[in-house]
């Protein structure tokens, strides 16, 4: 009846391990970096083998790069899982594995936790939209009257942000996974006022050249009073259902000695700090 969220630390792009007692879903794979490397094999793989994770589901919201960079190497790893998602049947990945569109509707349960495709509507196969319209949004909830949702978005922007407000789609959450990193197209106000979530998850990359999170949308969710946990900051993200409101931020519970801090601050005078910017002392080498 309880699951846990873990948003690995893997830049511009989106990677997120959903786990119940026995079964684990990927949301997306994490981009990819250039022709020879990706989050697959650098981060996701390595992270799944550590926790000793075999996949039930890799669901890839969506076919633009930063969210299916590494969902080849993911396959090869978790040659059992089933790969769903917004992957046109042209797509590369269906010879690896036959994709099952998302269509909102979609439900199942696993180990008492419910979850629920909530977008896009159909399948119809539009592929002149823009690909992250389509995004899947999937909503993962605990059972009972007082039930702990957690929602993962995708890229979805303003449009269906608003067509899932107009059709009063399920959309209270606990925890979000913040629409497109946090991009000016998404996070609406009428969209933040449904969800009204405690707590969002930024996942995007350091200094990233789109300038996620946008400032204005941070601001946003910083009206509502909902704590904002960026990758950037914190690393990698592990949030449970069980405490709802507490975030393990794995930069704050497992520091290494060659990691500088960062921090939302003005440059000193006279500092050759870069903004945003403080060191950290190394720690003692034994």
């Amino acid at each position: 009846g309880q699951f846990e969220l873990l948003a690995a630390d893997i830049g511009q792009g989106n990677a997120v391990l959903v786990r119940t007692a026995t079964h684990a879903l990927l949301y997306d794979a994490g981009p990819r970096f250039s022709s020879e490397s990706d989050a697959g094999h650098r981060v996701v793989v390595p992270l799944l083998r550590a926790l000793g994770e075999r996949l039930n589901v890799l669901m890839l919201s969506h076919r633009d790069a930063d969210h299916t960079g590494g969902a080849a190497a993911v396959l090869a790893q978790q040659p059992q899982a089933a790969l769903m998602g917004s992957i046109e049947a042209e797509h590369a990945l269906q010879a690896l594995r036959p994709a099952t569109p998302c269509i909102a509707g979609q439900r199942w349960n696993w180990d008492g936790v419910v979850f629920e495709v909530l977008h896009p509507i159909s399948d119809d196969g539009a592929r002149s939209v823009r690909a992250n319209a389509l995004s899947c949004v999937l909503r993962i909830a605990t059972p009972g009257p007082q039930s702990v949702v957690a929602l993962l978005v995708g890229d979805i922007e303003h449009a269906q942000e608003q067509a899932l407000v107009d059709r009063a789609a399920p959309l209270a959450a606990d925890v979000l996974l913040v629409p497109h990193h946090g991009s000016k197209t998404s996070s609406s106000a009428a969209f933040l006022d449904a969800v009204q979530p405690r707590t969002a998850l930024v996942q995007a990359g350091y200094r990233n050249r789109f300038g996620h999170p946008a400032p204005d949308v941070l601001e946003r969710y910083r009206q509502r009073n909902i704590h904002v946990v960026e990758s950037a900051l914190c690393g990698a993200a592990t949030w449970e259902s069980s405490q709802p409101r507490q975030v393990r931020c794995e930069r704050e519970a497992r520091p290494r000695y060659w990691q500088h801090g960062l921090a939302p601050a003005v440059k000193p005078a006279g500092s050759d700090e870069a903004p945003g910017e403080r060191r950290v002392a190394p720690a003692p080498l034994l």
